[in-house]
């Protein structure tokens, strides 16, 4: 696969990861009720995705370093994918919370070396250009999110946002 080839399977998996960030707030008017919480406690779990980064971000360069890049974002990946499951098959606040951290966690490894990955790819002007193509697309994700994330919680249950935001962890850990 040529870098531009890399650089879509990069925007796609880092889209995903800004889809999943949206994932709370876009559901927020189920979540309130069904978990009998308030509108400040969704402010929590949209902070706890990316409060791991406090703790995990500098690391993460170390560990790609130590273990492979690829294999870092696989397993980032795989937590977002869990993480996702946890909050869709949980229905109470603190399992949320567990889910929120342990995608979130994830994100911050995908954050971190997905933007190594692309200076590694890339080299004098075009690394601009491939820097802001990846930059775009956390943004992507969040719009991707807003336009249909409520519309699948009005017409199914808000858990199967949380499957779906899940899958689409998958699907990128595939595509990797």
């Amino acid at each position: 696969m040529n870098r531009w080839g890399i650089l879509a399977v990069l925007f796609t998996v880092r889209a995903v990861m800004g889809f999943q960030f949206q994932s709370i707030a876009s559901i927020s008017n189920f979540l309130v009720p069904d978990l009998g919480i308030e509108y400040a406690e969704i402010g929590t779990l949209v902070g706890l995705y990316l409060l791991p980064g406090v703790v995990v971000a500098y690391p993460s360069g170390a560990l790609g370093k130590r273990f492979g890049d690829t294999r870092i974002v696989l397993i980032g990946l795989a937590m977002m994918a869990v993480g996702g499951l946890v909050i869709g098959i949980g229905h109470d606040y603190a399992t949320a919370m567990v889910g929120r951290v342990l995608s979130g966690t994830g994100a911050v490894l995908l954050n971190v070396l997905l933007a190594k990955m692309v200076i590694d790819w890339f080299s004098g002007r075009e690394v601009i250009m491939a820097m802001a193509i990846l930059v775009n697309s956390w943004p992507f994700g969040i719009a991707a999110g807003l336009i249909s994330q409520g519309w699948v919680a009005e017409n199914w249950t808000w858990p199967v946002v949380q499957h779906i935001a899940a899958g689409m962890s998958i699907a990128g850990l595939l595509l990797m």
